[in-house]
């Protein structure tokens, strides 16, 4: 849950720091003309960046090893038993 929490306020937070910036500049955070055309363009590109290497740096720094083994989660004796990474030298 933590992980999908952070993901929305990581795509968010180029939105905010805009909206801040709009604000201190003077502007006018809620003028709906400075959110249109190419800054709200940047602004997604930013964000999906932002999440998409995020997401990209989790995938190659958490996990088992290459050669470990899922086992798939179960039901034993009427007790569910979660998935985990096994490693092949501690079956």
């Amino acid at each position: 849950m933590t992980r999908i929490l952070f993901q929305i306020a990581l795509f968010l937070s180029p939105f905010v720091a805009y909206a801040v910036w709009l604000h201190f500049a003077g502007h006018g955070w809620r003028a709906p003309e400075r959110w249109r055309g190419i800054p709200l363009v940047w602004l997604v590109g930013i964000a999906l960046a932002l999440t998409l290497g995020s997401l990209a740096t989790l995938a190659l720094t958490t996990g088992g090893s290459t050669k470990a083994l899922y086992m798939p989660a179960r039901m034993e004796n009427g007790v569910f038993v979660p998935g985990r990474m096994i490693e092949p030298d501690t079956k």
